[in-house]
């Protein structure tokens, strides 16, 4: 039997035309894209071009669009610049963000706040509605910070909403991280409304260490930079192999899902009889996310039984899954710490046959009968 991948969410496997793209680029556009000369003009050029298939793809303007290593780097670059030009700006997010944005509020010393979700992991919109009306009172900056997609339970947020909502506020801006929802739906920035938006390559077949920060032109004006260099908000020489095949990744998306939920929901409901508990609703969740605990069962120790069977899950992000501690994302949930040990993640992939999911649910079945 052949391996099998079953954590998508953390990274997919790249795409052969993307591959190509890289190639053909780093062989012929070898130029400096800031050179003046025809070979960095060429380069520059390629980058352009970029932006614009990527800025049709999201509905937006293609130089509202910034080149980044991954929606880590870019996370980072719109709250620290904006927190630099603004240091009174109110930062919300979520309970459920994912570990950077998590990690970075908990190391900032300013106004900040953390709103909940309920138990289907829907952020608290009364709350969030409360702390923009308390910005807006007192005429404070505000940022507010909510993953499209949840990283570990793939649970959708209301985007819309949370827009409207955030939007009741002139100085007040809507970031979202896209990252685990490119790859299934679109996304029109525009109808939207949103101000900023981070994701990363490597999740829609594309090559780690690309990514994308979208940041409109009123934010923008409202940022400083982190890294600083000649490319203005992000410095740096930008790497046009890594842009052009990212450009290309964008192309790959056709956003056909419902055969990956035909087959994520036959691996689940195996799973299920199998005594697995699903965490989260089933409905309004990504079309290829199973996060499920299995009663008694620590979730690494059967992340690492399946790893011997070359079956290869998660246990949540991909920034902690070799954490001991239990997930702050299924703590939020509602689960006891105990609980939270036992979940594990399975994000499927077009490539993952039928006869695969009855393999790995076997297999599962046999490693519970053991353990």
């Amino acid at each position: 039997m052949n391996p099998i991948y079953l954590d998508n969410a953390a990274s997919t496997r790249v795409n052969p035309n993307v591959l190509a793209k890289f190639t053909e680029v780093a062989t012929d556009l070898y130029g400096n894209p800031s050179s003046k000369h025809m070979e960095g003009l060429f380069a520059d050029q390629c980058i352009d071009i970029a932006k614009v298939k990527i800025g049709d793809k999201l509905h937006c303007d293609s130089d509202e669009i910034y080149f980044t290593s991954g929606a880590t780097m870019s996370n980072n670059v719109l709250i620290q610049g904006m927190l630099r030009k603004h240091p009174e700006t109110m930062l919300i997010i979520s309970s459920v963000e994912h570990n950077d944005i998590l990690e970075l509020y908990n190391w900032l010393p300013y106004s900040k706040r953390i709103i909940d979700v309920d138990e289907d992991g829907i952020i608290d919109l009364e709350q969030l509605d409360r702390l923009i009306k308390e910005c807006k009172e007192v005429g404070r900056y505000c940022l507010v910070s909510v993953q499209m997609a949840n990283s570990e339970t793939g649970v959708l947020q209301p985007v819309k909403r949370i827009a409207e909502i955030v939007h009741q506020h002139s100085k007040a801006f809507f970031h979202s991280d896209a990252t685990q929802y490119i790859p299934y739906y679109p996304v029109n920035i525009n109808e939207m409304h949103i101000d900023a938006l981070s994701m990363s390559g490597q999740k829609i077949g594309g090559i780690k260490g690309s990514g994308i920060l979208y940041c409109c032109k009123e934010l923008r004006n409202e940022l400083l930079p982190i890294i600083f260099g000649e490319q203005g908000l992000i410095g740096g020489t930008p790497s046009t192999p890594l842009i052009a095949s990212l450009a290309t990744a964008f192309e790959m998306i056709d956003y056909k899902i419902l055969e990956m939920i035909e087959k994520r929901d036959f691996l689940l409901s195996k799973l299920e009889g199998l005594g697995g508990v699903l965490v989260g609703p089933k409905e309004n969740r990504l079309p290829n996310n199973i996060y499920i605990r299995f009663p008694g069962v620590n979730g690494i120790t059967l992340m690492n039984l399946l790893d011997e069977y070359d079956i290869y899950i998660g246990t949540g992000s991909a920034c902690s899954t070799d954490s001991d501690k239990p997930s702050h994302v299924a703590l939020a949930y509602g689960l006891s710490a105990d609980a939270a040990l036992e979940c594990v993640r399975f994000t499927l992939s077009k490539e993952n046959t039928y006869k695969d999911l009855e393999y790995v649910a076997n297999v599962v079945k046999n490693i519970l009968s053991l353990i």
